[in-house]
């Protein structure tokens, strides 16, 4: 079986799926450039700086930027590998989003996950903060420490379904100042 699979997606617009690594790298009109664009296809392989996941089903869904990073204790993490960890971490968690904010006072910034429950499911935003951080310490880095857990009935999203985390952040560094002045 190849490593590589190759599906037509619209049109003009082609992609190429590694199955080792899981990555997608879309083709565009245009001449091939050796960029590890099929010769049969005669296009150049864009990099969009998007991490797409592809669903059993054969669907696509953008997850979100690539270069998307926080800084947590000077060691940079992207939101998305957070995210993934933290999706796997209960079987009650239906999807996570991870963001940082700095503390209005100064200091580190603090990892804060937002979460959405799937139906019929209940938990609490503390056991939910502790299954996160031994989840994270676990597969990514035992210096990360969630500082606080939201549970929230939906997420912002763009019109094409990005999750908006700016949107988050500024929730986060709203209801953060507004603690700080009491």
């Amino acid at each position: 079986m190849p490593a590589v699979r190759q599906t037509k997606v619209q049109g003009n617009v082609k992609c190429q799926i590694d199955r080792l690594s899981k990555k997608l790298r879309v083709a565009c009109s245009g001449t091939c450039n050796g960029l590890g664009c099929p010769e049969s296809w005669r296009m150049p392989i864009r990099r969009h700086g998007d991490i797409i996941k592809r669903t059993i089903g054969g669907y696509f869904i953008v997850e979100g930027r690539a270069d998307d990073t926080m800084n947590l204790g000077g060691i940079k993490t992207s939101s998305v590998e957070i995210e993934r960890v933290c999706d796997r971490a209960d079987e009650c968690i239906l999807e996570t989003a991870a963001i940082s904010v700095a503390p209005a006072n100064g200091g580190p910034e603090q990892l804060i996950i937002f979460s959405v429950l799937k139906k019929g499911y209940n938990s609490n935003a503390e056991t939910l903060k502790m299954k996160f951080s031994k989840a994270i310490q676990r597969n990514l880095n035992p210096l990360f420490k969630v500082s606080q857990v939201k549970i929230v009935p939906e997420f912002p999203r763009t019109a094409s379904n990005k999750l908006l985390r700016r949107v988050l952040r500024d929730q986060m560094k709203h209801e953060l100042s507004v603690k700080s002045r009491l």
